[in-house]
């Protein structure tokens, strides 16, 4: 008799919606919108990768995607 396999496990909707949802956390956005800056300013990147860190960044706010815990 052939070997049975179990069923592949169901996708959690509920939990991945909230994963998405704390992807956009102002600390997170701030997280990308730093690791875009900095790459800007690695001189071992190509141009291409700046300019789509340079696009990156200002689809994440620009300058106001920083978050800081003293702003108000």
């Amino acid at each position: 008799m052939p070997e049975l396999r179990e069923n592949p496990k169901q996708r959690d909707i509920v939990g991945d919606a909230a994963q998405e949802n704390a992807l956009q956390a102002p600390e997170e956005i701030s997280n990308q919108a730093r690791g875009h800056k900095a790459n800007l300013s690695n001189p071992n990147t190509s141009e291409q990768s700046k300019e789509n860190s340079k696009q990156k960044l200002e689809e994440l706010g620009g300058e106001g995607a920083f978050f800081s815990k003293d702003s108000k």
